[in-house]
């Protein structure tokens, strides 16, 4: 119950953090001063008989009546404040609160002090109190105007003395005798006061300095992290250039060397049949070399691309196989690769391009342990329950004790100058830890070096149900620009049995959108057109078609201006380049999933 009754009372709406905790204590106090002071009022009228405490007042003061009516109205004043400060402060003016407090508080002791006389209230404690809450909770100028009132009340406690004394000459001499103490005593209090709180506040505005200086080092050490990741995957790509252009170039050669069987057509004698089958084995090896091209541009476009960070499941034994060519262009052709991986699929949870940095570098790392050449063994493989270990290890120069223990050094790097950074294998260690795993290294001088990275094995991710097609023709707009491509496309979706809708621009799109009387199941639109970009393209088709799922044609770059996860719940992304019969098989997988769609007439909308 405590516990609760502490929540409630920190639930504050106040934003400034040292405000919201003064304004937590001040709730009991303000409740105590609300209680204790009509209860200790009521004590006394039942301890003492009325008529009494008005003979006694009688007895030294002119006006005991007056001076009983003020006494029981300043303390009626003085509750009503201290409840009116707990409901400001539940509001959130806090600092309000606390001003009409003391207002209240220093206004009822002039009144007091005026009538009752100096004697009478000198030994008040709840003005040393006001003065202390006005310094720390209102600062420096507040602290000294309630030390002027309080002074003031003392001087007009006196004066009222001097007056109701029937002796005036006698009382001048001595009617202001305590009011230098009295002055100097508060005076002492509140230049403490002003002191500490100075201090305080000071060391408070410095912590909240550092506070945000770190904060901004915080914020400039994640940007450059992230810069000095793209670095190392550019500074990778640098180096797989060479491989990757001599790849290109025998895709490029056997489809060119293979699109000459097309000359047979035209020679004498030759069969009809026969060549319809030689030519379609060409065409299914032209395939396989499109493929196989295709397949090194994305690694590498998805490589490359400077993204956040977005850790994701993965099997890591699908990714070190699809690593593979690029791992094998990174070698010398004196230096073998072996891999050795698993047979089950093994998910953890990495940043997938961050995960193919890490073998990238390892491997590097690896070929330059081998200037003679040599073995560079990759093995995945599980070890324990939830555990899964991936192993690089080289039969290269090795390494001392002494370069061992500082191998994960930022900067540190034995290689000459001009020949490495020294941040490679500092970047693994920090993304291997960042994923929640491990990195040892064991190396002998002349017998090569072993690398071993174990990581936690996470929750595979669930696969898709296939859903059942549409009982009718799934109707797309496509819409592309580039005529050749949207041609094929065209043909294969209608093939496939689907109604086709074509727009060359955005443009064209809207003005279709606009005139379709029956809604498309599917839009199917390519990023980079003349006159818009796909993305602001379904933006303004979302106004017309606002639950049509779309699929956006891109090749996941920077320059696309969009990530690869669309935050339109509707929209996917199909990267280039893809067979046709995969845009097919997309379509009308998205078509069966929202087979909910209405079909009502939309001309009017």
């Amino acid at each position: 119950m405590f516990e609760n009754l502490q929540g409630w009372l920190r639930r504050i709406p106040i934003d400034d953090p040292v405000d919201r905790s003064n304004a937590f204590f001040m709730q009991f106090y303000f409740a105590f001063m609300g209680c204790s002071i009509p209860l200790n009022k009521i004590y006394v009228l039942m301890s003492v008989n009325p008529r009494t405490l008005y003979q006694v007042l009688g007895d030294v003061l002119p006006w005991p009546k007056v001076a009983l009516g003020i006494d029981l109205g300043t303390d009626l004043a003085i509750t009503i404040a201290a409840w009116l400060g707990v409901y400001l402060t539940r509001n959130g003016h806090f600092r309000q609160a606390v001003a009409w407090f003391l207002v209240v508080v220093l206004g009822s002791a002039v009144l007091a002090y005026g009538t009752l006389g100096y004697s009478e209230g000198s030994n008040d404690q709840i003005l040393v109190t006001t003065l202390v809450i006005s310094g720390l909770m209102l600062g420096r100028r507040a602290l000294w105007n309630v030390y002027g009132a309080i002074i003031l009340s003392f001087v007009v406690g006196m004066t009222g003395e001097m007056l109701a004394h029937r002796h005036v000459v006698h009382v001048m001499k001595g009617a202001y005798t305590a009011l230098p103490q009295a002055a100097f005593s508060y005076l002492m209090v509140a230049i403490i006061l002003d002191r500490s709180i100075q201090a305080l506040r000071t060391s408070l505005a410095q912590s909240n300095a550092h506070r945000e200086q770190l904060q901004q080092e915080i914020a400039e050490r994640e940007r450059t992290q992230e810069q000095l990741l793209h670095a190392q995957k550019m500074d990778a790509v640098g180096k797989l250039a060479s491989g990757v252009a001599h790849d290109f170039n025998n895709v490029l050669g056997i489809i060119l060397g293979l699109t000459l069987a097309r000359r047979r057509l035209d020679e004498p004698g030759v069969k009809s049949v026969d060549d319809a089958h030689a030519l379609a084995r060409v065409l299914e090896h032209i395939e396989l070399a499109a493929r196989r091209g295709a397949a090194v541009c994305r690694k590498l476009l998805n490589f490359s691309r400077r993204d956040i960070t977005h850790a994701e499941t993965f099997d890591s034994v699908e990714a070190l196989s699809e690593l593979e060519p690029l791992l094998r262009q990174l070698l010398p052709p004196n230096v073998q690769l072996s891999i050795d991986s698993a047979v089950n699929p093994l998910p953890i949870h990495f940043d997938r391009s961050e995960f193919e940095l890490a073998l990238l570098n390892l491997a590097s790392n690896a070929r330059d342990a081998m200037p003679d050449g040599g073995t560079c063994t990759i093995s995945l493989a599980q070890e324990e329950a939830a555990t899964v270990a991936l192993c690089i290890q080289d039969t290269g120069v090795g390494m001392s004790e002494a370069v061992r223990s500082r191998i994960f050094e930022p900067f540190f790097t034995t290689k000459a100058v001009g020949s490495g950074t020294g941040l490679g294998l500092s970047v693994v260690y920090g993304l291997v830890r960042r994923a929640g795993g491990e990195i040892s290294v064991g190396s002998v001088p002349g017998q090569g070096t072993r690398f071993r990275i174990s990581l936690p094995i996470a929750m595979a991710p669930v696969t898709n149900v296939p859903l059942p097609l549409l009982e009718t023709r799934p109707r797309v707009l496509l819409i592309d620009d580039d005529d050749d491509l949207r041609a094929l496309l065209v043909s294969t979706l209608r093939s496939g049995g689907c109604e086709v809708s074509e727009a060359a621009n955005g443009a064209e799109a809207e003005r279709l959108a606009e005139a379709m009387q029956r809604p498309p199941h599917v839009l199917v639109c390519d990023h980079t057109m003349p006159d818009t970009d796909g993305a602001t393209l379904l933006r303004k088709l979302r106004e017309k078609l606002p639950h049509v799922p779309a699929i956006l044609i891109s090749a996941y770059l920077d320059t696309d201006g969009s990530s690869a996860h669309p935050a339109d719940p509707f929209n996917e992304r199909l990267p280039k380049p893809f067979s046709p019969d995969t845009l097919l098989a997309r379509v009308r997988a998205i078509a069966s999933l929202h087979r909910s769609i209405a079909e009502p007439d939309i001309s009017a909308v």
